[in-house]
């Protein structure tokens, strides 16, 4: 009992937080309002009268919460994910000759049996084919065989499968070469028509960094346009577990103007800068935004916001995992806290003498992405990922909000 009265305590005071900062953000802080840069680079465009997508990736090593899912809120379940072999064949096995998880758990019984409700709750089922690293990535889109090769062996496992549509999740860190960013267009312009040629419904989604048309990246947005249905922007890892600094992982606002007398509080980039770049060459229906159900926890060495991390202590946490803290005896001095400049919420705790901070999104961060969204005339938004919110419903509540005027 006293841990459920702790924990009503300060999902209230973040609650209450969050009510008046959304009252005062446009007036009283120095920092860019994303309404007002989202109705400048949008036109005041009208409101789109078809439904808000609602589009949810779910990891395989999350099958073990299938059971646990709410997924009855989603337009789009995507299968995270086949992985693609330099040469296009699909990675079925690894180096030790053990059968790739992906894949794996693909071909098991009980993600059959959560694709089976998907098809029942009429949702579109979408396959996501990863490459992750440079070498497999140039190899797929510069060799006309390679290209050709995984082309064939992404649309034989679609039509296997039963799938409706593709989402092609190519993360290329770096700046990628000319031949490499072209055929990267060449590619998806081959699959979408392939798939088209199958399956005349056949949509292909494209997964893209939040500041692809702020750096020169693998994706040609332009280019990419005609052929591809959906882009998917990751909005978050703006802060990862690596991060010298403990910040927010996808932070709505916090890149100060220039000459902000609140650089203490200031954030390097933020969502609202990149999408309205990005909202400047993609069409607003088009653009999916990405939003998470995990923060990231780090041993800091402070209790102050942006506190410096101590190396190789940062991780990846869940919002089951922050629901958790609240019942852990061995935690002491727990604070939550709401950010004005980022417009989410993080948590600082004590354990074993050491300071922990947790960034993290809550109902009330969501609802202001939900709202950026809607104002900026989006086609939806886009889950990592699903299960990591497990057995917790309240991420969905702001969500259920997203389709209404």
């Amino acid at each position: 009992m006293h841990h459920k009265i702790k924990w009503l305590l300060l999902t209230l005071t973040i609650f209450l937080g969050s009510l008046v900062t959304y009252a005062t953000w446009k007036n009283n802080l120095p920092l860019i309002s994303p309404i007002v840069l989202v109705e400048v680079l949008t036109g005041n465009a009208p409101a789109l009268k078809s439904k808000k997508i609602i589009y949810g990736f779910f990891p395989y090593w999350n099958l073990k919460y299938s059971d646990q899912l709410n997924i009855t809120s989603l337009t789009h379940f995507a299968y995270f994910a086949v992985d693609l072999n330099p040469d296009g064949t699909i990675n079925i096995k690894n180096s030790k000759n053990e059968q790739e998880p992906g894949w794996n758990k693909l071909n098991s019984k009980s993600f059959e049996k959560l694709f089976y409700q998907t098809k029942l709750l009429s949702q579109k089922s979408v396959l996501t084919i990863t490459a992750m690293d440079p070498e497999t990535i140039t190899s797929l889109t510069t060799d006309p065989l390679s290209s050709q090769t995984a082309v064939n062996s992404i649309l034989e496992v679609y039509q296997d499968k039963q799938f409706d549509d593709i989402n092609v999740d190519f993360e290329y860190v770096g700046v990628p070469d000319n031949s490499t960013r072209d055929g990267f267009t060449t590619f998806v312009r081959n699959l979408k028509t392939s798939c088209l040629s199958r399956n005349y419904k056949c949509q292909v989604d494209v997964d893209i960094f939040a500041d692809s048309a702020e750096k020169l990246r693998l994706w040609d947005l332009s280019g990419l346009t005609p052929f591809t249905d959906h882009f998917i922007v990751m909005a978050y890892d703006y802060y990862r577990k690596t991060s010298y600094q403990a910040g927010p992982v996808a932070p709505i606002r916090g890149k100060c103007s220039p000459n902000s007398k609140h650089g203490d509080l200031c954030l390097e980039q933020d969502i609202i800068t990149h999408l309205s770049q990005i909202t400047k060459v993609l069409p607003s229906e088009k653009i999916l935004l990405g939003i998470p159900f995990y923060g990231y926890e780090w041993q800091t060495a402070s209790r102050d916001y942006l506190a410096n991390t101590y190396p190789r202590t940062g991780t990846m946490a869940s919002y089951s995992r922050i629901q958790s803290i609240f019942s852990d005896p061995t935690i002491s001095s727990i604070s939550a806290k709401w950010s004005d400049t980022s417009l989410s919420p993080y948590l600082i705790y004590e354990k074993s003498g050491k300071i922990y901070q947790i960034q993290f999104e809550n109902p009330q961060s969501l609802e202001q992405k939900i709202k950026l969204v809607k104002s900026a005339n989006l086609g939806g938004i886009a889950i990592w990922a699903l299960g990591y919110e497990s057995p917790h419903n309240d991420l969905w509540f702001p969500i259920s909000n997203l389709s209404t005027p």
